[in-house]
């Protein structure tokens, strides 16, 4: 766990028990929340990001095998190709 042995693990509990007391469950039971909804806010950044990669076509060569091929076809398009005046 994060490369810490059991020695450290054990004064970083103690440390803990010193700081906290018997506010200790509490802490441990925020943090533990806390870390449950960044957990929960990332996935749903990710899940955002990989919608958001997928509309405009930046889908990487892992991703895009597991969905449908996109057709990029300049003549398919809705809107009129625009050329800047000379």
């Amino acid at each position: 766990m994060f490369g810490l042995g059991p020695l450290e693990i054990c004064v970083i509990g103690a440390i803990a028990v010193m700081i906290y007391g018997k506010r200790l469950p509490e802490v441990g039971r925020s943090v533990g929340k806390s870390i449950g909804e960044m957990k929960r806010q990332m996935q749903s950044i990710t899940k955002e990001v990989d919608i958001s990669a997928s509309m405009r076509g930046d889908i990487p060569a892992a991703v895009s095998s597991q969905r449908p091929a996109r057709r990029d076809d300049d003549s398919a398009s809705s809107a009129p190709r625009f050329d800047p005046p000379t």
